[in-house]
């Protein structure tokens, strides 16, 4: 009887030793496969499109509205959660052309070589992570603007960066970004050149907002606040029109700014 009790308590170890194997080494690092297919089905348009745009295209992690006369997008939408930024699958970083816009109005990964200008993400490839799907089509060329370089690594990343840290404290944020032209805009390799960017970020557990325009030159990451303004000033500025499917309660916080708010951690 004790020979038989030591087996089952042995054998009952070597079980829970394996079990443990199996889920640290095979299940626990490869969680976010059992899961990541929720946020594929996020509707990244749910608040509305700011603009008519001539194509639009929904990806499994952003939205977009292509113009082409201006060969870029003028938005894209993502909604972004504590839960969809903390995969962080392995990214290819391969550019390639968006084979989903009419190729007379299609640029090409080459298109950006020698401008002096960085191929800047408007939905960023750091924040939309969570399958290597999602990751792939933020490098798609109709997702892409001419950036300055040093906006690109600085003010522009930091503001990114920045959002992504909101998820642990804002809740779940919908995001929409664009560029910014002039009346008459110089272009580059027939690519017209932004002349800034915009990006409003709406809360949906604190039915909050706000709004940045950057300037498309050399800003530092410390100068982004002096960018800071209302989703109603962004708006006047861009001509759009951001989280139109709101009510009409809701939709007056896009006049508000409460800086010293979204600056908090808490």
């Amino acid at each position: 009887m004790d020979l038989t009790y030591i087996i089952i308590g042995v054998s009952g170890f070597l079980a829970g030793a394996v079990t443990q194997y199996i889920f640290l080494v095979y299940l626990w690092p490869n969680r976010h496969k059992t899961y990541n297919w929720i946020y594929k089905f996020y509707n990244h348009k749910k608040l509305g499109e700011p603009c008519k745009t001539d194509l639009v295209l929904d990806r499994d992690g952003y939205s977009l509205g292509y113009t082409f006369n201006r060969r870029c997008a003028a938005w894209v939408s993502y909604i972004m959660s504590k839960g969809s930024i903390g995969i962080d699958v392995p990214r290819d970083d391969c550019f390639y052309a968006d084979l989903d816009i009419p190729e007379q109005y299609r640029v090409q990964p080459d298109d950006f070589k020698n401008t002096g200008y960085d191929k800047g993400h408007l939905a960023p490839s750091a924040a939309i992570d969570f399958s290597r799907k999602s990751n792939e089509q933020t490098f798609a060329m109709s997702n892409i603007a001419l950036q300055h370089p040093k906006l690109n690594r600085q003010a522009w990343g930091s503001l990114e960066n920045t959002i992504r840290n909101w998820t642990h404290n804002k809740g779940k944020l919908l995001i929409i970004a664009g560029p910014i032209y002039a009346d008459n805009p110089e272009t580059i390799k027939d690519i017209p050149l932004p002349k800034a960017f915009f990006k409003v970020i709406y809360s949906f557990k604190h039915s909050r907002c706000i709004g940045f325009i950057v300037p498309n030159d050399n800003i530092r990451a410390n100068k982004l606040w002096d960018y800071v303004m209302s989703v109603k000033n962004v708006e006047k500025e861009t001509g759009q029109k951001f989280f139109s499917k709101l009510n009409d309660k809701k939709r007056k916080m896009k006049g508000e700014l409460d800086v010293a708010w979204w600056k908090n951690d808490k």
